[in-house]
């Protein structure tokens, strides 16, 4: 089996990473504009519809995600969810601290937090919303992790630009490719220290050669197969 590693960017030396959204469900939002008989110098109210049987599928582990569009104001938001009914009709979720259809959007230490500052929590515009005592806590709705992918051509690119003694776990490791740059490939021992390198890493260098047009270095490189 090919071996896999975390993905990198080899050019910067960068962990490249994901947001972990794409296995998420996302609820559609909405902002509702001026909402009669409420305190619109305050607040700015928007929707979030979900299923009818959402309150019984709630759960504080997986929140409730949803992309809130930045707007630059200086207000809070109230949120209210309306909930479809298979007859093709609709309610609202109760707020059972105060028996409102509203649920306030806080920090998670419940502090007051406008729509001018949630792009400091998600620069996307990705949120989690957690219920909790008649509110709604504001999280990213970003899960940082790493990408793992196949690890042979971030491999050949990291042996190639690592040096013996400039990687702390591995200070015997790596080609040294600078010292070769203005040498003459056949005439040099470039060729047998990169056999000796890949295959200390469980791969064979099938073919290598320069290409006279780039100055590039093309490895045909395959691992070795382990049970």
């Amino acid at each position: 089996m090919a071996r896999q590693d975390i993905n990198m960017n080899a050019s910067h030396g960068e962990v490249n990473m994901t947001d972990n959204l794409t296995d998420k469900r996302i609820y559609p939002f909405e902002y509702l504009g001026d909402v009669q008989g409420m305190d619109t110098q305050r607040y700015t109210y928007g929707e979030i519809r979900v299923p009818g049987n959402f309150e019984n599928r709630y759960s504080d582990k997986d929140g409730i995600h949803v992309h809130i569009p930045y707007i630059p104001q200086y207000k809070e938001l109230k949120i209210r969810f309306a909930m479809e009914k298979g007859n093709g009709g609709e309610s609202y979720l109760r707020n059972r601290s105060d028996n409102s259809i509203w649920f306030t959007v806080l920090t998670p230490d419940m502090g007051t937090v406008y729509l001018s500052a949630f792009r400091i929590v998600n620069e996307t515009n990705n949120f989690n919303l957690i219920l909790h005592d008649g509110k709604l806590l504001l999280y990213s709705a970003n899960e940082t992790d790493f990408i793992i992918k196949l690890s042979l051509e971030q491999t050949k690119v990291f042996l190639l630009k690592a040096a013996a003694g400039n990687l702390y776990q591995h200070p015997t490791t790596g080609v040294g490719l600078i010292r070769y740059l203005h040498g003459n490939f056949e005439n040099s021992n470039l060729p047998g220290k990169l056999q000796q390198e890949f295959e200390a890493d469980g791969m064979i260098v099938k073919n290598a050669y320069m290409d006279s047009q780039t100055g590039e270095l093309l490895l045909d490189v395959t691992e070795k197969q382990t049970d």
